[in-house]
C-alpha cells in the first residue's frame, strides 16, 4: 500500500483554480496506482485547520487602476544579453538538446505517499531524499522508508486559496535553506534558515528575513523558489492578483510583481541580500535591479534543465490560454536574462491589454485553451533520469483542473509542437525532480506519485 504521511482537510483544493482566469471544478479522481504492498511506511501527524474555506474564483472587478511607472524595456548597455532569437539559440551549437523527434514514452504513476495539501517537491544537494512542501507550513524529508518533518512554520503563514508555504530551496554551497510563503498579512516573504548538515532540520531560531513583497490581492503569488545553475537564487512572483493585470505590474520594471527575481541571498553591509552585478536591469534608471525576467502572470512553477541549463516556465493564464515559456541557456548559463514573456500585452499568443506595448516579447513554445476542462497549467521539468528511458529529454507538465499530464518534445520544430498525453492526476500542483533524479507528480488532494515505466 502507499505510505500515508498525513491526512485531513485539503487546504489547497482550489489553489490553482483561483489562479486561472475561468472557474472550474478540480477533479480529484486522478490515476493513483499503489506502490509495492510490502513497503514500510511512516505516519506523521499534522495539525490541519478545521475552518479553511476553499476560495471562490478570485477574478474580481477592479474599479480603480493603479498607475505605477512603466519603464521602457531597455536593459543597460553594458550587459551581455543574447543577440539571437530564442528559436535560433535553441537550435544553435550552444545547447545540448539532441535532434529529434524523441521516442514516444509510456509511463505509469505510482503513488508513494500522501501528505496535507502538498504543493511542491524539491531536492537538497548530496541528499537522496526528496523534500515535500505542504501549503500549511511544513516541509518533510521523504525516502522509501521514512518521512521526517524538518520544518513547521504554520504559525507564521496564511494558508488559504493560493496563499501558504509555496516553495523551498536548499543552498548548494552551505547548510542553509530558503522558504517562500504568504505571511499573516498575505504578503510574500522569503526567509533564510540554518539547517542541520546531516538531518536537514531547520533551526527555527536562525530565521532571517531576506526580502518581502507587498501583495495587493490574495491570488497570483507565484510559487517557485530555486537555485539556478549559476548558484544564485531565483524567485517567481505573479502580477499581484485580481484579473487583467489591473495595476499593470507585469511589464513595469519598477515592480517585482509579474517577474522572476534573481538574487544572491547573502546579506551585505547595507542590505539583507545582494544583487548579482550581471542582472539585466542593474543600471536601468528606476528599475528594480533584482528583476531577471518579466511579463509573467503567475509563474507558479519553473525549472532549469539539469543538463542544458535551459529555463522552462509554466505561466498560468487568464480566461482562455495557458502557456509554457522557454528560454535557452548559453553554455549552461543565462537562461531568461532580460526576457519579457508578454503578459499582459498578450495572453499566450493572443493580444490582451492593448495599452501595453506588444513589441519585444518572447512567445510561448506551447499553449493550450481552456477547452475540455483545462484551466490552469502546472509545470514542469525536463526528465534526465534513467528509470523511464523513453521519457529522457521530455518536458513534462499538466493541468490542475483536468488533471491531464503531457510531455512536450523540445526537439519539436517551431510552430509544430510534439505533445503526448502521459497520465492523469487530479488537482495537479507540480511536476518535479526528486532526490535520486526520479520524476514526481504532486497533487494538492494529498498524493505524491512517482513516474515509472508503463
Amino acid at each position: 500500500m502507499s505510505r500515508r504521511v498525513a491526512s485531513g482537510a485539503v487546504l489547497g483544493a482550489a489553489l490553482l483554480v483561483a489562479a486561472c482566469g475561468g472557474s472550474s471544478d478540480g477533479d480529484s479522481s486522478g490515476a493513483n496506482p499503489t506502490n509495492d504492498p510490502s513497503a514500510t511506511f511512516a505516519t506523521v501527524p499534522a495539525d490541519t485547520p478545521s475552518d479553511t474555506v476553499a476560495p471562490t474564483d478570485t477574478e474580481s472587478t477592479v474599479t480603480e487602476l493603479a498607475t505605477p511607472t512603466t519603464i521602457p524595456l531597455e536593459p543597460s548597455g553594458n550587459i551581455d544579453l543574447p543577440t539571437a532569437s530564442p528559436e535560433e539559440l535553441a537550435t544553435g551549437p550552444s545547447t545540448t538538446v539532441p535532434t529529434g523527434p524523441l521516442p514516444i514514452p509510456a509511463v505509469a504513476l505510482v503513488e508513494v505517499a500522501q501528505f496535507d495539501s502538498p504543493v511542491e517537491l524539491t531536492t537538497r544537494p548530496d541528499d537522496v531524499r526528496s523534500f515535500v512542501v505542504e501549503q500549511g507550513g511544513r516541509i518533510l524529508a521523504v525516502d522509501d522508508l521514512s518521512a521526517d518533518i524538518v520544518l513547521d512554520i504554520g504559525g507564521l503563514i496564511t494558508a488559504d486559496g493560493e496563499q501558504g508555504l509555496l516553495g523551498a530551496a536548499f543552498d548548494p554551497a552551505a547548510d542553509r535553506a530558503y522558504v517562500h510563503y504568504s505571511n499573516r498579512s498575505g504578503d510574500t516573504v522569503l526567509d533564510e534558515y540554518a539547517i542541520d548538515p546531516v538531518t536537514a532540520i531547520f533551526d527555527l531560531a536562525s530565521r532571517r528575513e531576506v526580502l518581502s513583497v507587498e501583495q495587493p490581492f490574495a491570488n497570483h503569488n507565484g510559487g517557485e523558489l530555486t537555485f539556478g545553475p549559476d548558484g544564485f537564487l531565483y524567485l517567481g512572483l505573479g502580477d499581484g492578483g485580481a484579473a487583467n493585470d489591473p495595476d499593470r505590474n507585469s511589464l513595469a520594471l519598477s515592480s517585482r510583481l509579474g517577474k522572476v527575481l534573481r538574487i544572491d541571498p547573502q546579506p551585505t553591509a547595507n542590505a539583507s541580500f545582494a544583487i548579482p552585478p550581471d542582472n539585466p536591469f542593474v543600471d536601468v534608471e528606476g528599475a528594480d535591479p533584482a528583476i531577471w525576467a518579466l511579463g509573467l502572470r503567475n509563474p507558479w512553477k519553473f525549472s532549469f534543465d539539469s543538463l542544458t541549463g535551459d529555463l522552462w516556465i509554466a505561466d498560468v493564464g487568464q480566461g482562455d490560454v495557458e502557456e509554457i515559456d522557454f528560454a535557452p541557456a548559453i553554455n549552461g548559463l543565462g537562461a531568461g536574462k532580460g526576457l519579457s514573456f508578454g503578459w499582459s500585452a498578450f495572453e499566450g499568443s493572443d493580444r490582451f491589454n492593448t495599452d501595453q506595448d506588444e513589441i519585444g516579447h518572447t512567445a510561448p513554445v506551447v499553449e493550450y485553451s481552456h477547452d475540455d476542462g483545462d484551466c490552469s497549467v502546472s509545470g514542469g521539468a525536463v526528465y534526465r533520469g534513467d528509470v523511464v528511458a523513453d521519457l529522457f529529454g521530455w518536458y513534462v507538465y499538466g493541468d490542475f483542473c483536468s488533471g491531464r499530464i503531457w510531455g512536450y518534445d523540445p526537439t519539436s520544430q517551431p510552430g509544430a509542437p510534439i505533445i503526448v498525453e502521459l497520465a492523469e492526476l487530479g488537482q495537479l500542483a507540480a511536476i518535479a525532480v526528486g532526490g535520486e533524479g526520479d520524476l514526481f507528480a504532486v497533487s494538492t488532494a494529498g498524493t505524491v506519485s512517482r513516474f515509472a515505466p508503463a
